[in-house]
């Protein structure tokens, strides 16, 4: 019995970009409390939160291609050497 990796493989991107995501969040959320406290205001921690959002999004989406062009990759050169293989068993 062959175990499929793929699906791992899939869910191992899916939990990356989402604790990618949180991990931004919360840290801007933090930075934004820790500067509250300092300044005696209350937009700071509206602001940072806002701010690790985009960051998280976009390290998060960058994350995501840069793992499907590895995957893109992996799949042309296994399809080459496949063709590669097939040729030499035409002569």
């Amino acid at each position: 019995m062959k175990l499929d990796l793929n699906g791992f493989n899939q869910l191992n991107m899916i939990l990356m970009f989402g604790i990618t995501v949180l991990s931004n969040i919360f840290v801007g959320l933090g930075l934004g409390w820790i500067f509250d406290e300092f300044f005696n205001q209350n937009f700071f921690k509206i602001i940072f939160m806002f701010l690790g959002i985009a960051s998280g999004l976009y390290f998060g989406i960058k994350d995501l291609i840069r793992e499907a062009d590895k995957y893109d990759k992996a799949e042309r050169t296994s399809k080459k050497t496949d063709d590669k293989n097939d040729n030499n068993f035409d002569n």
